[in-house]
């Protein structure tokens, strides 16, 4: 099955369940990619850890998402 095919008589309580796994995977990257950004790099690769920190903002805002399609569906 690849993204976009339709799942015969969806089971609701199992996509809330998966959206609710996804969300909790994307805030456990999110956690790491955060630490990474904590890391001191002497003051230098500023375009690294900008480029960390949008990382962190663009998983937060996947597991805001993926909450709110898992209530959703609840």
């Amino acid at each position: 099955m690849t993204y976009g095919d339709a799942v015969p008589n969806a089971d609701l309580t199992t996509i809330a369940a998966e959206l609710a796994v996804m969300a909790e995977g994307a805030e456990r990257y999110r956690q790491r990619v955060a630490d990474l950004g904590q890391m001191n790099l002497d003051g230098k690769h500023d375009d690294l850890l900008m480029a960390i920190h949008e990382a962190d903002r663009a998983l937060r805002t996947a597991q805001r998402s993926l909450l709110r399609a898992s209530k959703i569906v609840k």
